[in-house]
This record gives C-alpha cells, structure tokens and sequence, in this order.
C-alpha cells in the first residue's frame, strides 16, 4: 500500500510539468502570432501609405500636365499677340507713309487754287466763291493728314495743360466726315470754365477717337435714330470727366470684364488692341476708363483726367 502511495505521489509532478509545458508553448504561440499581426499591420500601413504616395504622385502628375498645357496655351496666345502686334506696326507704318504721300497732291491742289483766286481777284465771283470751297476743304484736309502722322509719331509723351473743351472739338473735325457717311449725328456738351487738365494731346485724341470709332461699328446695325453725346464735366475737385455716348446696340454683360483686355473683340474685322491701349494711355495719365450700357439703349464709355494743378 505504501509502495502504490509513493507511486501515485510521483505521477503528480509529471502532470503539473505537462501543463506548464503546454502552457508556455501556447504563450509563446500567442506571441509569435502577436508579431507576425504587428508585423502584417507595419506591412499594411506601409501599403497604405505606398498607395496615398502613388496616388498623390498620380495626381501631382495630371496636375503638372494641365499646367504644361496651359503653359502651352499661354505661348501660343503670346505668339499670336506678338503676330497682331507686328502687324499693327507694319500698318502704322504704311498710313504714316501714305499720309505723307497725300500731303503732297493737297500742297499742289492748294497751291492752284490760291493761284486761280487771285487771277480771279476781281471777276467771276461765282467760280471764285467755288475756288474758296476748295481751299477750305484743303485746307480741312491738310490738317486731317498732319494729325493723323502726329497720332502716328514714336514720340514719348509730352505732359502738358490741354483745354479739354479745344481737345474734344479738335477730335470731332477729324471724324466729322466718317459721321456723315454713316449718318451719325455728333453732340457736344462741354461745361464753361473747365480747369485745364495735364497730358498728352495726341495720346488723349487717340483715345477720343477710338472711342467714336466703337459707337460708329455699334450703330452699324441700327435703324433708329444714330446719335453720339460727347460731353465734359467737372467730376469732382481734382478731375475732369468726358463721356462719349451712343445710341447703338450696347455691349453684352458676359463681353464686359473682357472688354479691355488685349486682342478681344467682337467684330469681324477688328484687333482687339483700341481699348486696351486707351486704357493703358487714360491709367498712364492717372485716370480710370470705364463703360456701362444705358438704361434705353447703346454705351457710354467714360474717362476721368487729372487737372492741371496749377488751376486748382
């Protein structure tokens, strides 16, 4: 009895043993699995984040594709830009030489007109009255011509005080003939006493014709009356305003905030330069050009000019 005793004492051990030992190698399973789990979940972030990287890179790629492309665009708008640009000289230049070419015959044509009136001093009052019309009419034509080259001159600009009321007038003797082509009756409305403004008299008469040049192309398609207002006002106490407005069409809204930019038009035939270089001159003189459509019918284009300040 002893003996079974001691026996079945000894087995005990062996148990407890076989249970630890079963106990440690499902620990050290648990563990092994623990890594292999944080392993597979540094692998996964690692995917993931390799994945956003590739995505991104995916993206930056397509983002810096759509700039080449517009880069591209810009280059081949600046090319056509220079192309219009280049143009625009070649045709100064040819007006500028053909004016120079007409002043020649209206030299000539003036000369013998003068020459028949004073053979005529003191008969054929009829003829001589005719010879008169042609004078003025030279002489009309001559000063057109002599603006025109000075409007063309690669001067630099000379600042000095300008009548506004002497500059408006001067400008619509230019256009005055254009107008009755077309039909277009000219109005003036210039407040007494304006002070002198400070700028370029060419510079400032190239904008006034580019702007009657534009309600002369809006009044094309017209059936109504074709009336251009062009007045100047006293805007506040250190600027002058002149407005040149007509009776045409108007100007769409969504054509507006392009309207000033360079090479936009909406004509056929146009450039696309004239009111970008007229807004570039009235900003160079300190003043601001802007447009707005009439309650009725037609635009009015308005510019501000800083007096003179030694009027104020």
């Amino acid at each position: 009895m002893t003996n079974i005793k001691q026996s079945k004492l000894k087995r005990k051990p062996r148990i407890l043993k076989g249970k630890r030992t079963r106990s440690g190698e499902r620990v050290r399973l648990e563990g092994l699995v623990q890594r292999q789990a944080d392993k597979l979940k540094i692998k996964n972030r690692q995917l993931r984040s390799g994945i956003k990287k590739q995505i991104k890179s995916e993206k930056q790629i397509h983002i810096d594709a759509i700039s080449i492309r517009k880069k591209d665009l810009e280059i081949i708008k600046q090319r056509e830009e220079l192309l219009h640009v280049t143009r625009v000289g070649k045709l100064a230049e040819f007006v500028s030489s053909l004016a120079h070419e007409i002043s020649q015959p209206l030299t000539a044509i003036l000369s013998y007109s003068q020459a028949a009136e004073r053979m005529l001093a003191d008969r054929e009052p009829k003829i001589r009255e005719i010879l008169r019309y042609i004078i003025d009419d030279d002489q009309r034509a001559t000063a057109v011509i002599q603006r025109l080259r000075a409007l063309l001159k690669k001067n630099a600009p000379e600042m000095k005080p300008i009548d506004v009321g002497v500059l408006i007038s001067d400008t619509i003797v230019l256009i005055l003939t254009d107008a009755i082509i077309r039909s277009v009756l000219l109005k003036l409305k210039i407040d007494r006493d304006l002070p002198l403004v400070r700028g370029d008299r060419i510079q400032l008469q190239q904008v006034l014709l580019n702007l009657i040049s534009n309600s002369f192309d809006a009044m094309n398609s017209i059936s109504g009356p074709r009336e251009i207002l062009v007045s100047a006002s006293r805007k506040d106490k250190d600027n002058v305003i002149v407005n040149v407005s007509d009776s045409g069409c108007g100007i769409p809204a969504q054509s507006i905030p392009k309207l000033f930019t360079h090479f936009f038009t909406s004509k056929p035939d146009g450039l696309g330069m004239g009111l970008s270089i007229s807004r570039s001159i009235i900003e160079a003189h300190g003043g601001r050009l802007e447009i707005e459509n009439n309650s009725k019918r037609g635009a009015t284009f308005y510019f501000t000019i800083p007096i003179n300040k030694r009027d104020l």
